[in-house]
């Protein structure tokens, strides 16, 4: 066979294989970076403020902090985990339950290149936008006007089974207006924020039937000279409740200023520096990947998650009130259904009902995810794909036994 032949070979080969590729989950690239509960991850010398995290005396935090460059933690201050800081230093005037340890520079270069490639993948998304303030809103000391009202974020899978949105601008919430992600466990959200974010006392991000451990936020940019910046209860001389966040928030260039008062029932925050005067700080469970991108189980059909921990496969309600039986025969399955030749998985075409579920407000919402098609046409292109590798792959054995010949 000719080099020439070769080449057209290996170049149908790679358009087969681009044809393909997926995108990446963002909820399998934060590495070690998310297993903190509150870390600053800027190096040092891109502001005053950079790698540097800051706890006023009344915060108590269930989980691991850290700071690239330097944690100072006030009397008073309990935290759950470690301490981890670089060469900065630490000082605590507080208690630290687990290890006070020193990272190297390279292990904490590490930990920002996983957020930053979080936040790279989370950029090449598609989603649904939604427009923000105005970026100034979110760059200093601006008058608290141009909020982006409330918002209910539900289901939208794409076919990574991600619903995934953007907020084109700052986000900021005024006092009393909420942003409400509604879905299941099986769900995972994405949220782009390209302008900071401003959270006014009052202000809520809720969560309905999803735990924060599947809400990413992605926060791009941010800096300390007039670039975005997350002010949450930043104002100051008020007795009112502080605002309210849950989720993981990622944004490994931008700088965080939480005021007393602020509620996060389950978050954790992956910033460039932070000064929190907080009190309780409740971590999210672990950060897991999309289920969607596997079988669910151990693809042998019996109902089982003989796998692990994957959680009750009885079929019945779990006490949220929604129907979690995804392992009984489903049409298009190959567990049954009619349908087995199809390439696309049986979730495609399928509506999922949910009972009440409650929410951190205490109401009770009827919940409606429906299915979209952008998971079949996602699963066409997949298909289309394995068609050019079995046409190319026949052509080259083919031309193979012609040489013989």
């Amino acid at each position: 066979m000719s080099s020439s032949r070769y080449m057209i070979v290996a170049a149908v080969l790679g358009l087969a294989a681009s044809g393909t590729a997926q995108a990446v989950d963002p909820f399998t690239t934060l590495g070690a970076a998310g297993d903190y509960t509150l870390v600053s991850l800027a190096d040092s010398d891109s502001g005053s403020s950079a790698g540097f995290l800051q706890l006023g005396s009344a915060a108590h935090v269930y989980g691991t902090i850290g700071g690239r460059y330097r944690v100072e933690t006030a009397s008073g201050v309990v935290v759950e985990g470690d301490a981890h800081y670089g060469d900065g230093g630490s000082l605590h005037g507080g208690t630290i339950l687990g290890s006070d340890d020193f990272l190297d520079t390279t292990a904490w270069s590490d930990l920002y290149a996983d957020a930053a490639a979080t936040i790279d993948g989370v950029h090449n998304l598609d989603a649904t936008t939604i427009s923000g303030a105005p970026t100034e809103q979110c760059t200093g000391d601006a008058e608290a006007v141009d909020s982006i009202g409330s918002h209910v974020l539900s289901v939208d899978r794409d076919s990574e089974g991600l619903s995934v949105y953007e907020i084109d601008g700052c986000l900021f919430l005024g006092s009393g207006e909420t942003l409400l992600i509604e879905g299941t466990a099986e769900d995972r959200f994405v949220i782009r924020v390209t302008g900071g974010m401003r959270l006014e006392r009052g202000s809520a991000i809720l969560l309905d039937g999803i735990p924060g451990s599947a809400v990413l936020f992605s926060l791009e940019g941010g800096g300390w000279t007039g670039e975005p910046w997350a002010q949450v209860t930043a104002e100051d001389g008020s007795d009112d409740v502080g605002a309210e966040l849950s989720g993981v928030f990622v944004s490994p260039d931008m700088f965080w200023q939480l005021g007393d008062g602020t509620v996060m029932p389950d978050t954790r925050i992956i910033a460039g520096g932070v000064q929190a005067n907080i009190q309780d700080m409740y971590s999210t469970d672990t950060i897991t990947g999309s289920p969607l991108e596997d079988d669910g189980g151990d693809g042998d059909c019996d109902g089982d998650d003989d796998g692990g921990d994957g959680g009750d496969d009885d079929g019945g309600d779990d006490g949220s009130g929604i129907d979690r039986d995804f392992d009984r025969e489903h049409p298009g399955s190959s567990c049954g259904g009619e349908d087995t030749d199809g390439p696309c998985p049986w979730w495609n075409d399928r509506g999922f009902q949910g009972g009440d579920s409650a929410y951190p407000g205490g109401n009770s919402q009827e919940m409606s995810v429906l299915m979209h098609d952008d998971a079949t046409a996602g699963c066409s292109a997949v298909a289309l794909g394995a068609s050019w590798l079995w046409f190319v792959g026949a052509g080259f054995a083919v031309t193979r036994r012609r040489r013989q010949d």
